[in-house]
């Protein structure tokens, strides 16, 4: 009897201690600290962004009229052999990946807003040389100058743009990316007016005025508080 009291009354404590022990166990679900949410950056916050991005837009806009019309001129008006209009055609990105390294190392000592309004600079005199010179002397140089932009802007473009906002870098970095479509639908529209307008070269005018225009720009920028160095 004495066993069956004792047995009773340990079936009796257990659980209670059990259920004493679970209720003293803190939940962690209850006890987190609420994160707050991430703020995201203004519109006026992103204005420098964005205004660096259209200038970009401006220099990127000769590629599309470069490669639809390039080649034809040089085939059609300028009767280069194939050979040769492919050398020209090849030279850029080979002159591009030579420069990309430089750039970095350029843009650590002057600066690399300072550096870019160099190459966009490059840009206008490349298609001046596409529109003006009809030779293919005229055009090996516009496309080495065409590798000196590209060689700046593929290896410092993102980097500026994720400085312009560095509270949102994939942000930056988004809607710097996008520009490249946006810089072709401009380029596609300006070369189909420009061709029936002006003709073969001289549509290559339209793009050095824009790449003067982002020049320009930058240069501002350049010199602003919002100078990436």
């Amino acid at each position: 009897m004495f066993v069956a009291t004792g047995l009773c009354t340990l079936a009796q404590i257990v659980p209670m201690g059990m259920t004493s022990t679970r209720s003293a166990r803190p939940d962690a679900t209850s006890t987190a600290a609420p994160q707050p949410p991430a703020e995201r950056p203004g519109t006026r916050a992103m204005l420098p962004l964005l205004a660096f991005t259209g200038l970009y837009v401006l220099v990127y806009a000769g590629e599309p009229i470069k490669y639809g019309y390039l080649t034809l001129y040089m085939h059609r008006d300028m009767h280069l052999p194939t050979a040769v209009s492919g050398a020209v055609i090849g030279i850029q990105p080979l002159v591009e990946l030579i420069l990309m390294p430089v750039a970095v190392i350029v843009a650590r000592r002057i600066g690399m807003m300072r550096l870019m309004v160099f190459a966009a600079a490059f840009g206008v005199g490349a298609n001046l040389c596409f529109a003006l010179t009809g030779n293919a002397v005229g055009m090996f140089a516009g496309q080495i100058l065409m590798g000196g932009v590209w060689g700046v802007f593929a290896a410092l473009g993102i980097i500026v743009a994720q400085r312009l906002l560095p509270e949102a870098v994939a942000t930056a970095s988004a809607i710097f990316m996008s520009s490249t479509a946006l810089a072709s639908a401009l380029g596609g529209l300006t070369g189909s007016l420009g061709v029936s307008l002006l003709g073969l070269p001289l549509v290559f005018l339209a793009p050095a005025l824009y790449g003067l225009v982002a020049t320009v720009g930058i240069a501002v920028m350049s010199r602003s508080r919002h100078a990436v160095g």
